[in-house]
């Protein structure tokens, strides 16, 4: 599998970056995806206990193993991913997050992600209610 332009993945990673902190102050549904905010990469927000939470859920293979610094990492169909400052933020507003329960990324710094083997809303309910106890779930319009 050919890794991504590191240039262009730090891009893509900003640009992630930006739609996230967007996402965490837009009013929203409690529990929606958004369309994609770059290519393979859609927002999943949530709330839990009054905290707006943007995840970035990313689709790429060649992302997912950027991200995990591993190129022979397992199958993956997706990969979760949340930064470390809003888990912070979040548990200081009162929000539990279980990032005992992700995966700290070695090549984007102070992210931490999950890797899924589907990606299907139901898949994604049960994963978030897991992470982030209380966090507002549903049937989704993927």
């Amino acid at each position: 599998m050919a890794r991504p332009d590191p240039t262009l993945f730090r891009q893509k990673t900003r640009l992630v970056a930006t739609a996230l902190t967007a996402a965490r102050g837009a009013e929203r549904a409690h529990y929606d995806f958004s369309r994609e905010v770059a290519p393979g990469v859609r927002l999943v927000t949530t709330e839990a206990s009054g905290c707006g939470l943007a995840f970035s859920l990313w689709s790429w293979p060649e992302d997912i193993a950027e991200i995990c610094a591993d190129a022979a990492m397992p199958v993956a169909s997706a990969l979760l991913a949340i930064d470390g400052a809003q888990a912070r933020a979040a548990g200081d507003a009162g929000c539990l997050i279980q990032l005992d329960q992700f995966t700290r990324s070695q090549a984007l710094p102070g992210w931490y992600y999950v890797l899924l083997d589907q990606t299907g809303a139901r898949r994604l309910d049960d994963v978030l209610r897991r992470l982030v106890p209380g966090a507002s779930a549903g049937v989704l319009a993927a």
